[in-house]
Formats: C-alpha cells, structure tokens, sequence
C-alpha cells in the first residue's frame, strides 16, 4: 500500500467539511446511528427513514432513495475493499455527510414554500444520479488487485464526495441548490 496517510487526508477533509458547513461529521448524531450498522442495506434503511422528512416522498416519489442506493453500496464495497488503508471511518463520513445534506433540505424552506423543496428535492436526487452513476464505473475496480496508485485515487474520490456534499448542502442553505448545479457536475464528469 502507498505510503500516504490516508487517515490524515480524512481528517483533513473532515476538518474542510467542518469549516464550510459547521458540522463535525465524526461527532453528527447519525454517526452514532450508523455504529453497528454496517451493511449497505442497514444504512440505506437509515438514510430512508431522513427521506421521510420530503412530503414529496412521501407521497410515493423514490427517487432519493433509488440514486442514494448505488453511492451507499459502491462506497460500502470500496472501504471494504481498501482494507486497511483507508478506516471505515472514511465511508461513514460520507453516510454522515449525505444524512447532513438529505435533513438539511426540509430544514431549508417554509412550509409554503412546497415547490422550492420540490424542485431542490428533484435537483438532489439528479445529484445522487450523477454520482451514483460515476460510482458504479468505478466499482469495477474492485475486482481487481489494487495497485496503490488506484487506492490514493479512490481515497481522492472518497474526499471529493464530502466535498460535492458540503458544497450542495451550502446551496441549499443558502437557497441557491438548483438542477444546473447537477448539470455542471455531469458535463464535467463527461470532460
């Protein structure tokens, strides 16, 4: 394995999180959930019962919950796959920080603002779509021997994830959370 720091590179990007959105991933009340839960589908049924909180969801709308489903098993499938060399603490990180994004959107608007949430909500899930989608190409990695230039480059991808994440949930909380956003990120995964 490389001789880079994983553990540091994670914790600066915890530290990165903290500073752009005020919240300490690691000591969230959802990291505390996520303890002993450590299969993809017990963490999906976590994360499902936060999208609960969307009226539109509600009413029978799992898109959310659909694009959230690839990110959670692929990331799932990854820090298994690094082993050691990246802590589990990486993945739920990332749990965490898409917890913080799906809880803060309610959060955001009035009840009269119904569409705002809706909109965003669809703009969300587009965001899930994109990365779900980036995700599922990059799985194929795992079943192969890593060498460790593709372990520094998931580890990248990892903290690029709570950046993406961080980002969107500051849109969001500044109303600013729209489908261009979703858009910019999908022409520059196709650059």
């Amino acid at each position: 394995m490389p001789a880079v720091s994983f553990p540091a590179i994670i914790d600066k990007a915890l530290a990165d999180y903290h500073d752009q959105i005020g919240v300490e991933l690691d000591k969230h009340p959802f990291a505390d959930e996520l303890r002993g839960r450590d299969s993809p589908d017990d963490v999906l049924k976590l994360l499902e019962d936060k999208a609960n909180a969307f009226e539109v969801y509600r009413d029978g709308n799992r898109k959310l919950i659909n694009w959230l489903s690839p990110v959670v098993r692929v990331i799932h499938t990854l820090t298994g796959v690094l082993g050691e060399a990246i802590p589990l603490q990486a993945a739920k990180a990332i749990f965490v920080g898409v917890d913080v994004l799906i809880t803060v959107l309610p959060l955001t608007f009035s009840t009269d603002a119904a569409n705002g949430v809706s909109s965003s909500y669809d703009a969300l899930a587009d965001l899930f779509e994109c990365i779900g989608n980036f995700l599922k190409r990059l799985r194929i990695y795992t079943d192969i021997p890593l060498t460790p230039s593709m372990v520094d480059i998931i580890v990248k991808i990892m903290v690029e994830l709570l950046s993406v994440f961080a980002l969107a949930t500051k849109q969001i909380k500044q109303g600013r959370f729209s489908k261009e956003i979703c858009e910019e990120a999908a022409r520059r995964e196709r650059d």
